[in-house]
């Protein structure tokens, strides 16, 4: 098995398509209105009245693909007009036509590079900023970085445009940051970034914006164009939203504490971003968030657009994904300063993580019953999945309880306090011991979802939790074997065979019983979409992987593999033609479901490459 740490140390960060020889020119259009500009990496165009990008669009991977302009061009009042010259690469614009000395607004375009510069001095006229919006319809870009303060971004930083690639911007000015916004609760939902003007106290300042590609890349992988999707596509999962400074669903979307865990999983091989700066730092800042006490989605008191979260209790599934990802973050920087700062508030989650574990059976419990018929279409059930009826003892949950006290009782060693590491190793121990018999049903061969208060076994055929048992030794040998033996079996007796759409979460209708989302949009009686068995590629990385570790190298595969050509097409993004719904969600006939149009749970499968 290849190490986490050890992929960082073979990876490709390499700026490409930088040569000097052949550069392409800035050409004036037909219309006399706009300058333009394409090589195999880039393709922009700019206003020739004035710094405003109307084209936008890159290739990370040099192939001139640029079917799709993000840019959101909104109508712009009192726009100030300049006067520009073009000089082969180089577009300037000027504040007068007749003293051209300083230049409000510089571009130089290289093959894979855009250099923007600024000049002012105290004579000049204060230059606007230089805004790029874009259309989240178009394109889920996102910025990443260390947040400087509201809505700002310190340089080096990244900007990512799922399926064509990644802009890592510098700045010459230390002291100079990024404007980043994002809103989806709009007519028009956009991610905007926007350059500082020079002006007195900053006099020149130059921006660098090199495409590169970041993802790992192994022997086995290099020049096969099937992993191209990889390639563009692996830092996906890595979405800022700005108005909260943690990472998110996506750019403009919620943050869902449940979910951090499966970005630390990523981050820990993902190459540096840019210098000092690592998907590891994006993770801590988000977990330095919430022990500052935000909330998120799956936590008692958040609140968004949609209403927030519908529960008395948080989910069973957030503190032990907030552990996970410290546990995590301090395992792969050896950062002790910061453990030891925090460990007080990451053993408060696990206090109260083990202590819904009511009945001292080594199962911690969800507060609603989970019986079948007791949901009101409103309460949240257990976990991520939010509209199935998971509750009291739920078999996911308890798989990363299981895993957040394996790797915090390796971080209480690491900080000399032996008698908490002894605590949790017991806790997990004990989870162990108790787990398989609590959930195994004898009737289907595998495990249960969730065992109600009323004793009974909640089955649908749930391939994540199956796999996630056995991916992180809950289940191991035979019985695991046997499981995803039984997962497949029953997989090819359904009929379901695409795997370009992902894994359906159920292979077995959930009855309206157990579903606590009375909506048929969401699944409520509609098998196939959405929760409710619906194709999606969240979770599917936990099935690849465990077919890996248990050396069913061809079932893997044959998951992987057709799941990557839709990764390379941008199948799990963006809207489907003709319709409202979005990608991240289909049937089994490959009708759409989604709703967020880009879910960054989606990408984690991107990672099972590693063992392909």
């Amino acid at each position: 098995m290849i190490s986490r740490r050890g992929f960082i140390q073979k990876s490709s960060l390499t700026g490409l398509g930088l040569g000097w020889q052949g550069i392409p020119q800035w050409l004036l259009a037909e219309n006399e209105d706009i300058f333009s500009y394409q090589s195999d990496f880039l393709k922009l165009a700019l206003l020739k009245s004035r710094p405003q990008f109307t084209f936008f669009s890159l290739d990370s991977l040099g192939g001139a693909q640029f079917k799709t302009n993000p840019l959101f061009n909104e109508e712009r009042e009192n726009n100030v007009n300049y006067f520009s010259s073009v000089k082969g690469n180089s577009i300037s614009y000027f504040a007068t036509e007749t003293d051209q000395r300083e230049h409000a607004w510089r571009f130089q375009c290289y093959t894979g590079k855009i250099v923007i510069s600024t000049e002012c001095s105290l004579k000049q006229e204060q230059i606007v900023p230089l805004d790029i919006c874009f259309s989240q319809v178009m394109n889920h870009c996102t910025a990443l970085g260390k947040m400087a303060g509201e809505k700002r971004l310190q340089f080096p930083c990244l900007l990512h445009f799922p399926g064509m690639g990644t802009f890592r911007l510098h700045c010459s000015d230390p002291a100079v940051t990024l404007f980043y916004d994002a809103d989806r609760n709009v007519k028009d939902p956009f991610v905007k970034v926007a350059l500082q003007p020079a002006d007195a106290d900053h006099p020149a300042i130059i921006y660098q914006f090199e495409s590169v590609v970041i993802s790992p890349e192994t022997e086995k992988i290099k020049g096969d164009a099937r992993f191209d999707g990889f390639r563009r596509n692996f830092i996906n999962i890595f979405q800022l939203n700005p108005r909260i400074r943690a990472l998110a669903n996506n750019s403009a979307s919620d943050a869902c504490a449940f979910t951090l865990f499966l970005y630390a999983e990523m981050a820990g091989y993902t190459p540096e971003l840019a210098k000092g700066l690592t998907a590891l730092d994006l993770l801590r800042n988000s977990l330095d968030q919430y022990l500052g006490g935000m909330k998120a989605y799956g936590q008692v008191g958040y609140h968004n657009a949609g209403g927030g979260w519908h529960s008395k209790f948080d989910s069973s599934d957030s503190a032990p994904s907030l552990i996970i990802s410290a546990c995590q973050y301090v395992l792969d920087t050896k950062d002790m300063d910061w453990a030891a700062k925090n460990y007080a508030g990451i053993r408060d989650w696990a206090a109260k993580m083990m202590s819904a574990d009511h009945n001292n059976d080594g199962i911690i419990e969800y507060g609603y019953s989970g019986n079948s018929g007791s949901w009101d279409g409103s309460a949240r059930p257990a976990n991520w999945w939010d509209t199935i009826g998971f509750g009291h003892d739920d078999a996911y949950s308890n798989i990363l309880a299981y895993q957040a006290c394996r790797l915090l009782s390796r971080v209480a060693v690491l900080l000399g306090k032996g008698k908490d590491s002894n605590d949790f190793t017991a806790f997990s121990d004990k989870l162990k011991d108790n787990y398989y018999p609590h959930f195994y049903n004898r009737q289907t061969e595998v495990l249960a979802g969730w065992k109600s208060a009323d004793g009974q076994l909640h089955d649908y055929y749930f391939t994540f939790l199956n796999s996630m048992a056995v991916y992180y030794g809950l289940v191991e040998g035979e019985q695991a074997k046997s499981i995803m033996q039984s997962l497949l079996k029953k997989m090819k007796e359904v009929g379901y065979t695409d795997f370009r759409l992902g894994l359906p979460g159920n292979l077995l209708p959930i009855p309206k019983e157990d579903y606590t989302e009375h909506n048929k949009r969401y699944g409520y009686e509609s098998f196939g979409v959405y929760e409710n068995g619906g194709a999606t590629a969240c979770y599917t990385y936990f099935t690849i992987k465990a077919l890996y570790r248990l050396n069913m190298r061809e079932d893997a595969d044959s998951i992987l593999l057709p799941m990557l050509e839709s990764f390379k097409n941008g199948d799990f993004e963006g809207q489907c033609p003709g319709s409202k719904m979005t990608k991240d969600w289909k049937t089994w006939t490959g009708e759409c479901w989604g709703y967020e149009g880009f879910l960054v749970d989606n990408y984690l499968a991107l990672l099972a490459v590693l063992d392909h």
